[in-house]
């Protein structure tokens, strides 16, 4: 269903993301930017905590895919929304422990967040297989 591709000279050192990814087939999934907000208050948690609301954001995304078949194993494309290049660290730290072991492609853009205490917002995009999930 999907592949990483690699290409001599066309690397991502240390990244926890892949160069390029490759999809054969399966139902696309586009998710909106998710923040990491208590769903019944809206309020941003674990405030001033990168680590912490970006995890937050893979459970928001993790069950939307769920919803449609998949899980995170399916996604193939993601976008981080950073509030500070000071937060990239950890954000990258709640990727590694949530994302091991799955490829994808990822774009990083430090950006004023639409809620004043968000310091993280995720968007993805995923190919769920028409059978369900490829999680292992």
């Amino acid at each position: 269903m999907k592949r990483k591709i690699t290409a001599e000279g066309v690397s991502v050192p240390g990244a926890p993301f892949a160069s390029a990814i490759a999809v054969d087939s399966g139902r696309t999934v586009y998710t909106s930017g998710f923040l990491a907000r208590d769903s019944q208050t809206g309020a941003i948690l674990h405030k001033g905590d990168a680590e912490q609301q970006t995890l937050v954001c893979f459970d928001k995304i993790e069950k939307v895919l769920q919803a449609e078949g998949g899980s995170l194993h399916d996604i193939v494309k993601m976008t981080v929304f950073l509030r500070d290049v000071s937060d990239y660290e950890a954000m990258n730290r709640a990727r590694r422990s949530r994302l091991a072991g799955i490829d994808y492609a990822s774009s990083t853009v430090i950006a004023g967040l639409a809620a004043a205490d968000g310091l993280v917002e995720i968007e993805c995009v995923a190919v769920v297989p028409a059978g369900g999930s490829t999680a292992q």
